[in-house]
Parts: C-alpha cells; structure tokens; sequence
C-alpha cells in the first residue's frame, strides 16, 4: 500500500534553523533533535504523526517542517511505477553472495525513489526461505540468517545513502502465504533467537534499518504486532531505534498493537483516534511512537532533504540498467555442465525453446512485482550473439500461465446433449439432495456463484464427455478460488485448492492443473467437483481452461535439427498463494525430456522463483538457474550462454530431491480467516541444517554452483581471536587453476559446538566472493563473530558461547567442505 505524492507546498525547502525550534539544528544528533521536536509538539500532533496515513494527513504538521511520509515497495525496484529499473529477484541477488553487490543495488533503488517522490521503502524482505512452496520464497535472500542478514544490511545501507527510510519485512516467522493473516506458527524460543531474529539484528546494527515492518501471523498464540515479548526483543535485543510498523490490515487489534509497542498505523487507516484520548493506549505510549518515527525522519535525512515537488517520468538510467544485468549474471548458478557444453559456440547452431520471449517471468508477483518495461528477450538477445540464421525457435510450451477456457461445444452430457449435467449442494461434501440441477454449457464464474440460490457453504458437481481435436498431450487446468478436482478419462489431473488466483500486483494469474494424454475425435469422460472451502474475500470462482493441441512434437522437430537445444521452463510465483508441490507447472517437464530425447546437447534454463524438483536431470547436459531477473531476463542469460559473462552465482537454498524433504508443509486452511496453525517442529534445523539432521541428499545442496574455470582452496589457517564480537579469522588462498577469469565463494563454516546441547553439524559462519585472473592467487580472509559460536539457552534466556575447541571447514558448498582447524573458546 502507497501514499500518494507530496504537494509542492509541503516540499518546499524547509527554513534554517530558529532559535525556538532547536530540531532544525542539523549539528545536533538525531536523538536530540527528535527529543527537540517532540517536546515542541502537542499531543494531537503526536496522535497525527503516529495515525497518519496519506499525504493530506500530515498537512498539520507541515509547521514544524515534518515532511509527508510518501511509502513504496521496494524490495526490488519500485512496485506501482513506471520508467524504473526491474532489477533481478532478491534472492537472485542472494545468489550473488556479494555484498558490495547489494549495496550497490540498494542504492540505485533509493536513487530512483527519491526521483518519484518517495522517502519511506518498504523493504528489503529478510524473511527466511523455511520452505520453497512459499509464494514469496524469491522476495527474501534464502534459507540462511547470515545471508539473509549480511545481504539485507547492504541493501539497507544502499537505500538509506538517499535519505529515504528502509523499512525491512517482516518481523517475524512470516514463511508462507496460505491462511498467512490468522495463522498460528508455534515456534520455539530458541528458533526466534538463532534462526529468525538475526537478520532482522543484522539490518538494524549493520545496516542501520530505521524502520521494521511487523508481520501477520500469530506467534505461539499471540499476534505478532500485538504481543509486547517479541516488539521487546526487537526494540531492547535487537537494537531498533527507530519504529515497527504494520503490514497493511493485519487482523488483529489496533489498540493492542499499538500500546504492545507498534508506532507507526500508516498502513491501517482504520485506526481508532478517540484510543488515544479516553485512557485505552497510554499518552507515553503516544509519546514513545512519535518519538521513534521523528529518529528515523531525522537520522535517514529524509527531514532535512525534502522531495522533489514533483515526481521524475523516467528515473531508470542506462547505469542501473547494466547494474540489473551484472547483477543477473552473477546471479546466475550453473548447476549442471556436462563435457563442458557450456559456454556455447557462436557457430553453432541453436534451437531456443520455451518461453524465451516477452512471455518470461521477469519478477515475483504482488508487492514486489516491478514493471521491467521494454526488456530485450533471451531469444532476442541470443539472436543477437549468434545470428539470425543459427537461432531456431519454438515455443514447445506456454509455461506457467492461464489458458482459455475450454468452449462449450466439446461438451456433452452423459445423455448426449450439449453441455455438462451439473448439480449444487448446501455445504462443501457434495453430500445429500442437490438444491439444483442443470446443464452447464462450460465452467467460468468468478466472484459469485453460478447460479442463484445457493447458501455461503456449497460444493457442485459437473459431469460429461470431452472430446479434444487432435491426438496428444492434452494440458488441463484452472483459476480456482476454492477447492477442485478434475477428473479426464480415470485420470485426476488436479485435486487442489486456492484462496485466489491473482497476486494482487502483477500483469499474470495464477493457474493450476496437469496434462494427461488423449485421442483426437475420441469423447472421455471428464468429471469436475468444487467447493467453496478456502475461497477467499472475493468471493467463489472457477475457469475450467485447457490447451488441447500439444507445442512439444513441433519443439521436437526444432530440437532435431540443431546442434544444441535451450529450453527455457518457468513457473509463477507470489503474494496471496503458497506452490503445491515443487513441479514444474503443465506440461514442461514433458517437454524437457521430449526434447533431451531428441536432442543429446539440451541445456535447461529455469526461469523460477526457487527449487525445482527434475526428474530429467539425467538426460540433460546443462542446467541454469536463472531466477527472476527483472529487465535483465534475457541480456544476462544470453551472455551467460555464449561466455561474455560467467555463471557467478551459488545457491540461497537447498534444492530438494522429492517433495518429502525440508520442514513440515502447512495443510490447514488457505483463507485469511482460516484460523490455522503450523509447528514448526525442525527448531533451529532449516534449510542445510535439516538435510545435515536427518542425513538426507538433497538435489543440490546450500552454496553450490559450478563455474566456467576450476578454483583451488590453499593454506586454510585458523586464527582464534577473542576481540569483543570477533572469535576467529579464517584465512584460505584461493587459485584459479583454469584458463578463464572466474569467481569463487568462499564459505566457512563451524561445526557442532562442546556443548551437551543439541547444535548443527555445520552453520554458515561467514563468506567472501572472490574474482581472479587465471593462475592468480588471492588469501581470503573471512571472520567468525563470538555470536556464531553460541547458542540460545531458552532456561536462562540468554546466549551462551561454550568453552572448548569448534571445528572449522572451508568449502564451496553446505555439502563440499574441508576441515581447516578449529577455534579455541575460552
């Protein structure tokens, strides 16, 4: 949610300094100058600060040079604008492990904020990637703390360069979408403490976050923006002194909210002002609130450095559009390269298969979804390298998107007339006497019933023959807001459910189904069954759409005619809605081993938002992740493929290698108002650390990815240190021991600790990339803070370091280390 634009009134510059209004002091430090203001405010002005929501409502405050607080999504670029920069996912950048990298990143976005006018970013996410089903797994930097953490502080430091106010997402335990506002998630102490508090810490201490935002879910119980035990920890542990303030419309209470230690109601204009006033939330409590949002105007700059009276038509530049790119490239993991197939030959020829245009993915879908404008396309940007004449294209599948409804006329009912027999239950287990039956000529409503009569609770059934037109593939699917089951000839392409089907922002929607293979002319029967159980605020809705003709025998005529196949997959992805399973979405799994078959040098190029399960992993000789790049969808892959730029990424998160892997998966109601709950019974062991737990091999583990030149890891040495934070320095030479520049991620990590209680196997402790030369060595020195040999003892409610020696090892990934000594803890 987003405030509209500042007047040229209000942003006008503000006055020098008078001697009765002391905050304009620009030599005093923003603690005083906040302290300054405050004492000069009354207390309906501290109730107008902390309630306010759009421009207008500062108008009040306009005399003491307070400007309008003007917010925007920001994780990636500028949600809702146009002429901005669409930068590569968070967890592409993630991917990067480079932290000069984000901070870069950051900054171009606080740049182009500034430009449209404005200086409250809501962002960066730190949430952690618990489970890669979550819709907004790519809008964080993955399944680590450290990682999360170290990326989330740059990228803070970047926005906040242009006096603007980070406000980092979302404290805390928010990891997945389904039934996310009323969710219960009952966690340990210990789990806050060591796995989903230290990125929050790290973006305040390290990065300087002047602002977090509170999350949905219940924590044990309890709201989180209601329960004063964690905006305790936030605001005393965790150093914020800035303000917490809310998600838009979280359930809950607003006076509970508020007097538990939420300052700032920007983002629920529903707010009760006459709270302030009859004794319901305390006047210090008032005080305190205004207090902390007057820190961060002051300490960001924003105070001191209005904005522009009017917002820029085109901020983007040709500089942040190179950084979008750089930042994809290196991004970019190479996670299979068999025989050296990749890079690519320029004088090959290459067929480009899948959805390699303006039909890519190009970000995740709702807050963060950022308008990448006109991209150039893999298969433009590939023609350009390579030559019109050696670039074959077909499109072989449509991907992740919605497809037509499936018309009428293929329809019949089981007594051979037009349409589908339909019939309509009171309640949601198509049980008893139907309260009406039809014919149907298709399925499409949305928002509202189909037909009238029908209670808040009902389920339906629709029963007939279908007869596709030709033989093949045939790709079934739905937008669905509530649960159903399709059934094509004995066989169950979908049994699922949804809450909606659109991600809010973004221009795609959501489907869901499979394929299942049938004879042209030959009618099946088909059933479909739905309920109104887990339909969100919209209201019921069902498209029953299909692709019946098959783009794969066409993309296997292509295949076969050059030397290297590409297929590009992808998969949609965002707010609102949690993946089912972790298969490539419709018929693109199909159409990877079809052209594999056809094709001995295909090369995978997955456009999505995380793992992916690959089941023809065996038969393919090269596979690229790619993520969701932005506007460098297509320039960064292209040089990627052809060497004009290296593979540099390594992996935010263990790809699993079935869908039992990794922490539990919620199976309780997808509404907002489900009132479900999730335990979260792995504690501390996400992500590497489950695997590492439960002795588990994953697809590809934590840190990996391959490069175009080969490194060595010399001389690991192990400093024990004992200053303050610092425990230990880790030092390694590096080598490239190829024949091409490259980059390299150094990755330390401690093992369990001399301690009785339970600790994991391995725990990043630090990282460093490196860039080298062929046959240039560098050291590389990584430090191990005090803080990562500890643990979290719930009984004394503190951290404890245990004395002894800690093992060390160096390597390139979770599951491809070396010992390299150990620290002494005294």
């Amino acid at each position: 949610m987003t405030a509209g634009l500042p007047t040229a009134a209000s942003a006008a510059p503000l006055a020098a300094a008078a001697a009765d209004q002391p905050w304009r002091d620009r030599r005093k430090s923003a603690a005083r100058r906040a302290d300054a203001l405050l004492n000069a405010m009354t207390f309906e002005e501290q109730v107008t600060l902390v309630t306010a929501v759009e421009v207008a409502d500062f108008k009040p405050l306009e005399h003491l040079g307070i400007p309008a607080m003007t917010r925007v999504d920001a994780s990636d670029g500028l949600r809702g604008d146009t002429g901005v920069t669409a930068f590569p996912a968070p967890n592409a950048l993630a991917a990067t492990f480079d932290t000069e990298l984000a901070e870069e990143y950051g900054d171009a976005i606080g740049v182009e904020a500034r430009g449209k006018g404005w200086n409250v970013l809501l962002g960066p996410t730190v949430d952690i990637d618990r489970n890669p089903r979550n819709g907004r797994e790519s809008e964080s930097y993955g399944e680590d703390p450290l990682v999360n953490g170290l990326i989330g502080a740059a990228v803070t430091r970047g926005f906040q360069k242009n006096d603007v106010i980070a406000q980092v997402k979302h404290f805390t335990v928010y990891n997945q979408e389904d039934g996310r506002n009323t969710l219960d998630v009952v966690v340990s102490e210990r789990a806050l403490r060591e796995l989903y508090y230290p990125a929050f810490e790290h973006t305040i201490r390290d990065g300087g976050a002047l602002s977090i935002m509170g999350s949905y879910p219940k924590v044990n119980g309890v709201f989180a923006c209601e329960d004063p035990h964690i905006i305790g920890a936030l605001k005393n542990d965790l150093g914020l002194k800035g303000y917490l303030g809310t998600d838009y419309y979280p359930y809950g209470d607003r006076v509970k909210e508020i007097n538990a230690g939420v300052d700032s109601a920007a983002l629920i204009p529903d707010t009760p002002k006459d709270a302030f006033t009859d004794g319901r939330i305390p006047k210090e409590r008032t005080r305190d609130a205004a207090g902390r949002i007057l820190y961060a105007l002051f300490a960001s700059g924003a105070y001191d450095n209005p904005l522009p009276s009017a917002p820029a038509e085109v901020v983007t530049t040709d500089a942040h559009q190179a950084l979008a790119r750089i930042t994809g490239e290196r991004a970019t993991v190479l996670l299979k390269n068999k025989g050296g197939l990749l890079p690519l030959s320029k004088k090959k020829t290459i067929a480009v298969i899948g959805p390699a245009g303006k039909d890519a993915m190009t970000g995740v879908e709702g807050s963060s979804y950022v308008d990448p404008g006109d991209f150039t396309t893999a298969v433009d940007a590939i023609t350009a390298k390579a030559g019109a004449a050696r670039v074959l294209f077909s499109q072989g599948t449509l991907g992740d998107v919605a497809l037509p409804t499936i018309p009428g006329a293929v329809f019949t009912t089981p007594d051979g007339q037009p349409g589908l027999h339909a019939e309509f239950f009171a309640g949601e287990d198509l049980s008893g006497t139907p309260l009406t039956t039809t014919t149907a000529s298709n399925i499409d409503f949305r928002w509202g019933n189909p037909v009238g009569g029908l209670p808040a609770k009902w389920s339906a059934r629709w029963t007939g023959r279908i007869t596709p037109p030709t033989t093949g593939l045939v790709r079934f699917s739905t937008l669905l807001a509530g649960a159903a089951k399709i059934v094509v000839d004995g066989v169950t392409v979908l049994d699922e459910s949804r809450f909606i089907w659109d991600s809010f922002f973004g221009p795609k929607e959501s489907a869901i189904g499979g394929v299942t293979g049938l004879v042209g002319g030959r009618p099946v029967d088909i059933t479909v069954e739905y309920s109104t159980k887990d339909a969100g605020f919209y209201g019921p809705s069902m498209k029953l759409c299909w692709q019946p003709d098959s783009l794969i025998p066409a993309a296997v005529a292509t295949a076969k005619q050059a030397d290297v196949a590409v297929v590009f997959v992808n998969n949609y992805s965002g707010e609102a809605f949690d993946r089912d399973d972790l298969s490539l979405p419709g018929d693109q799994n199909q159409l990877v081993e079809a052209v594999a078959a056809a094709n001995p040098n295909t090369v995978v190029v997955l456009n999505t938002s995380g793992p992916m399960l690959m089941p023809w992993l065996g038969q393919v000789k090269g596979v690229l992740q790619a993520w969701y790049q932005g506007a460098a969808t297509g320039t960064s892959i292209a040089n990627i493929l052809y060497g004009d730029a290296e593979p540099g990424g390594r992996l935010p998160v263990t790809f699993p290698a079935d869908e039992r892997q990794g922490p539990t998966t919620y199976t309780g109601g997808k509404n907002d108002f489900a009132n479900g709950s999730i335990t979260y019974d792995e504690g501390i062991y996400v992500g590497y650390k489950w695997y590492d737990k439960h002795r588990a091999q994953p697809l590809f583990p934590f840190g990996h990815g391959l490069s175009y030149t080969s490194f060595s890891h010399d001389r690991p040495r192990v400093y024990s240190r004992g200053r303050g934070d610092e425990a230990a320095e880790v030092s390694v030479e590096v080598r490239n021991a190829g024949r091409r520049t490259g980059s390299d991620v150094v990755q330390v990590y401690i093992g369990q600790l001399p301690t009785t209680v339970d600790t994991p196997a391995r725990t990043l402790a630090g990282f460093a990339r490196v860039e080298l030369a062929p046959g240039q060595r560098r050291t590389v020195r990584v430090t191990v803070s005090r803080r990562a040999l500890s643990y979290w003892d719930e009984a004394k409610s503190r951290w404890v370091t245990p004395t002894g020696k800690v093992p060390v090892y160096v390597g390139r990934s979770a599951a491809e280390v070396t010992y390299a000594g150990s620290i002494t803890v005294k």
